[in-house]
């Protein structure tokens, strides 16, 4: 029997020949040229941890186990159409103090606007905003310039 010495260092020569012959039959294996160039190596011991990240915004699809609703929302209302009132004359600003006729046909009408008094006979502007276009029945009839509305003014005397 041999011994233990002597084992091992038989054991050792075999590997070392069989050393010797695996590298006197290696050969270096290249890639091809027209072989796609594969990514770069990472060096020895490093991981791409950043290809194992989660995106945060998951969105619904992220959350298998949230909340559903089946309603469907309608669409809101749309919008009230825009009715534009046609504009109007403001109310009549006057007040009737008096008439005066001067005898031949001619009357002269007392109105009283604010703290101003006025003295008006039919066909006569008042400011460029108001005309009196007639009188009859105890009316005055005025007629508000800027839109053509026409407007009256009881006064309670018979003309």
């Amino acid at each position: 029997m041999m011994s233990k010495h002597a084992l091992f260092a038989a054991g050792l020569v075999a590997v070392l020949s069989l050393q010797g012959g695996l590298a006197a039959h290696a050969t270096e294996v290249k890639p091809a040229a027209s072989a796609p160039q594969s990514k770069p190596s990472l060096p020895a011991g490093s991981l791409r941890l950043d290809l194992l990240a989660r995106p945060r915004d998951l969105g619904a699809q992220g959350d298998a186990f949230g909340a559903k609703s089946w309603v469907i929302v309608p669409p809101p209302p749309p919008p009230a159409p825009v009715v534009v009132e046609a504009p109007r004359a403001p109310p009549l600003p006057f007040r009737f103090m008096g008439q005066v006729d001067d005898g031949r046909g001619n009357i002269t009408y007392f109105l009283i606007r604010g703290t101003a008094s006025l003295a008006v006979s039919v066909g006569e502007s008042i400011d460029n905003t108001y005309r009196l276009e007639r009188a009859e029945g105890g009316v005055l009839h005025f007629i508000y310039l800027p839109l053509q509305a026409r407007q009256s003014l009881q006064i309670g005397v018979g003309s």
